[in-house]
């Protein structure tokens, strides 16, 4: 068998094994947080501790870490908080927040996928709405959205702003209240922390949104029992992302460079190849076929290349091919990336990033992503350029 190269940390990041240890130990011991004996309370101190590790990746209040099943559950409790009222969303958000509310009016975003700054004003001046909700990093593109901005408006015009982190921790330095972000939702299994996990993160707002009533864990802003051994290991995950962000920065962005300069130099090929425009389309429909003037030579192009990226991420299409066809044959090939879009159903659409972007269907349906993580090496980016490129002599 092929070895698996794993370049889909925006998807699940690669579990960090000192997380899945401490989780293991954990979970074999019959811990409840809310119990009164001796286990009782050990528990309550295990996620007192991951409490602590969260707030300090987050820049927040221990007290205001409300521990929950991840980010959809967090982006749910919190839109649902403000049901009959109006709030904005950013037209780029996650699934998990634009079909929640899909009354909200969107937020539209410029060709380079940052959110449209003087619409967004309009839109307040407008709906005079309660909450403003929008990405801090982009699970596609990797753009980091200038959220200092964008709550500086929403403050302006009496709104708090949400922000989905989930992109971000661990990536980027976060402190939430400086962001002036009121409610933010991370995800465990992003960050190396074991799946099924996440934090609901309040900044300075007074209010506690709550979705599941019923008991008094999470002192009651969640009700049920709270999964100690994963929490556990979240907080060991983000405490380690926390102590890695600098390198991570330097580390992970050379091997980006490395990952995008490769994709640049395959736009040479030899005379005896086909030219990228001559090329049918991936899925033999001649319409789409991979068209030029969209980038020189092969027709790639790294969206939001120019513009602030979370250090990991390379979001890239290839003219008009199909970006179905492609994820199978890198599969084959032993490399593990994704769309970006597949999050809820397991299957490949259009990116709804790019079309509100102002991308065409051609281009949105032919992007790929790579994403890059802690445990990514050079040797990974090699073998996926070696693997692209034998693609790309193949069609």
């Amino acid at each position: 068998m092929k070895k698996t190269i794993y370049l889909d940390y925006n998807a699940t990041a690669l579990p960090r094994p000192e997380a899945l240890a401490l989780s293991a130990d954990i979970a074999a011991q019959p811990l409840n947080a809310s119990s009164v004996h001796a286990m009782g309370r050990k528990a309550k101190q295990i996620v007192d501790t991951a409490r602590r590790q969260i707030a300090a990746l987050t820049g927040a209040e221990a007290n205001n870490v409300i521990f929950n099943s991840g980010a959809t559950e967090g982006n749910n409790t919190v839109l649902k908080h403000f049901a009959g009222q109006k709030i904005l969303v950013s037209a780029t958000e996650h699934p998990s927040v634009l079909e929640v509310r899909p009354d909200a009016p969107r937020i539209p975003v410029t060709s380079n996928g940052i959110i449209d700054l003087q619409a967004l004003e309009d839109l307040l001046k407008e709906h005079k709405p309660a909450l403003v909700s929008c990405q801090l990093v982009n699970s596609e593109t990797g753009l980091i959205q200038p959220i200092r901005e964008v709550s500086n408006l929403a403050q302006r015009h009496g709104a708090w702003l949400h922000c989905d982190a989930v992109q971000a921790a661990g990536r980027i330095p976060l402190q939430i209240n400086e962001l002036g972000i009121h409610f933010m939702t991370i995800s465990s299994h992003k960050i190396g922390g074991p799946q099924g996990v996440g934090a609901l993160i309040l900044g300075q707002c007074g209010e506690t949104p709550t979705l599941l009533h019923g008991g008094g864990q999470e002192k009651k802003a969640r009700a049920g029992t709270e999964n100690v051994a994963g929490i556990a290991g979240f907080g060991l995950a983000a405490e380690l992302a926390h102590k890695e962000i600098p390198d991570y920065q330097s580390r992970i962005g050379a091997l980006r460079t490395t990952l995008e300069d490769g994709l640049k130099s395959l736009s040479t090929y030899p005379s005896s190849r086909a030219q990228p425009r001559d090329l049918p389309a991936m899925d033999g429909d001649s319409s789409t076929a991979l068209h030029s003037g969209r980038n020189d030579g092969n027709g790639i192009k790294i969206f939001c290349e120019d513009q602030p990226r979370a250090a990991n991420t390379t979001f890239f299409g290839l003219g008009g091919a199909n970006s179905q066809t492609l994820l199978m044959a890198l599969d084959l090939d032993g490399i593990c990336v994704s769309n970006g879009s597949a999050c809820s159903s397991g299957s490949v659409k259009a990116s709804h990033v790019l079309l509100a972007m102002g991308e065409d269907e051609a281009a949105a349906s032919s992007a790929i992503r790579v994403s890059l993580g802690w445990n990514t090496t050079e040797t990974d980016i090699t073998a996926f350029l070696n693997a692209f490129t034998k693609i790309l002599a193949r069609i």
